[in-house]
């Protein structure tokens, strides 16, 4: 590293590129990247700096995380740095108390002829909606048309991914058993497909949980979970405003085991879930 005529070392190039980073992740997604996670920057970014054909890491960097980026390049930047840990039935403990506590009573709400609405956010590459259709699909076949999902997430690749349906091995064996994935699945080249009947009830949009576009309102179940642990505290609080928004009165909030909040008009259910009582 270089010394100014101060002494103190200059900042090399790499690491006003993992800056630029830094902040165009915390203006587009909310996600904290600390100075410790630089690596990500060559890790994540080295494909997608060949792919869209730059000769190095720093000039996609240089082109992409400025204002007025062409979409492509940000979009890819956002895909490739965002986290998409996920799973079918992730926390099968949630999806228990998810079934017992809240799906018995929209079921019965939609036996009466309500149509229910649920939004699944930040739902990365699909897996939490697909197995909240298949769980419906389950326990309540005869309403499953009364039940919409909105499904949405900020990357279109992601998403792109999660509205063809397909998966890996890998990734069918990470949740499903093997009645649920003959059930609901069709092998195909390389993997598996949903079956069309699982995902007819599904929307899929992008949304930014801190950008302009607008929310689905009056919903009666809203889960995002395993989110807020990357956004800072203000960011943080801007997405919950949001999502509570978007719940209605008497319905259901779920964040990960981990989340917690003490917004008002919240009534903690168990571990993540939440009822909105006012």
């Amino acid at each position: 590293m270089l010394a100014t005529a101060t002494g103190i070392p200059a900042p090399t190039s790499s690491s006003l590129h993992w800056s630029m980073v830094q902040q165009f992740m915390m203006r587009h997604t909310g996600n904290v990247l600390r100075d410790d996670q630089a690596y990500l920057m060559e890790s994540r970014l080295q494909r997608v700096t060949k792919t869209l054909g730059f000769n190095t890491v720093g000039e996609l960097v240089a082109a992409a995380c400025v204002p007025f980026a062409p979409a492509k390049l940000s979009s890819a930047i956002v895909e490739a740095l965002t986290t998409h840990e996920t799973s079918f039935f992730r926390d099968i403990a949630f999806w228990r108390t998810l079934q017992s506590d809240v799906l018995t009573k929209l079921i019965d709400k939609a036996r009466a002829g309500r149509r229910i609405r649920i939004w699944c956010a930040a739902c990365s590459t699909g897996q939490e909606p697909y197995s909240l259709a298949i769980l419906l699909r389950e326990i309540a076949p005869m309403q499953i048309n009364n039940f919409e999902i909105i499904a949405t997430d900020i990357a279109e690749p992601t998403l792109e991914h999660a509205r063809s349906g397909f998966y890996s091995s890998l990734e069918v064996n990470r949740g499903l058993d093997i009645k649920r994935l003959s059930a609901n699945f069709t092998q195909a080249t390389g993997g598996f497909r949903v079956k069309e009947e699982l995902s007819r009830n599904i929307t899929w949009k992008i949304h930014n949980l801190l950008g302009t576009n607008a929310e689905p309102t009056s919903c009666d179940l809203v889960l995002c979970r395993n989110v807020m642990i990357y956004f800072n505290e203000t960011d943080r609080a801007s997405a919950m405003k949001r999502l509570i928004a978007a719940t209605s009165l008497d319905g259901y909030l779920a964040l990960g085991s981990t989340e917690s909040t003490r917004e008002p008009g919240l009534t903690l259910m168990s571990s993540g879930l939440y009822l909105k009582s006012k």
